[in-house]
């Protein structure tokens, strides 16, 4: 009981130190900083890429020049499109897939007997057959 008591202060001494040092550091450290504006302000004044120097001329010399690499692009180029069509292209193209659409349904209704589904009644007689032998 009385290890467990002492651990809590301990525990309470040490959070006490901690934040009271943090809020009495606070105000001293906020006199010493200079207002710096929003954080846009802050964004928009620091300079996220370093200037790259030019290069030395040996190491230029060195360089093969850039239009002798090759490079492939690595960008996709969209490819060229066909022109909208016109209401008379758009009039022929449903009249093409309107008479398509009725040869296929012609088509569909005659058929030949060779191509029919087989009867239930002539299927029944062959498996009839088989159980026979």
């Amino acid at each position: 009981m009385k290890r467990n008591r002492i651990w809590r202060l301990r525990r309470a001494a040490f959070v006490l130190a901690t934040f009271g040092g943090a809020l009495l550091a606070g105000p001293l450290h906020a006199e010493d900083k200079k207002a710096t504006g929003s954080p846009f302000d802050t964004i928009a004044k620091t300079k996220i890429f370093a200037d790259r120097p030019e290069a030395k001329e040996f190491v230029r010399a060195s360089r093969p020049p850039s239009e002798a690499l090759g490079y492939l692009p690595t960008a996709r180029t969209d490819p060229e499109r066909p022109a909208p069509r016109t209401e008379a292209e758009l009039k022929a193209l449903e009249a093409e897939l309107e008479r398509g659409a009725a040869h296929n349904q012609a088509s569909a209704g005659r058929r030949s007997a060779a191509k029919a589904a087989p009867s239930a009644h002539a299927q029944g007689t062959k498996a009839d057959k088989t159980l026979a032998d």
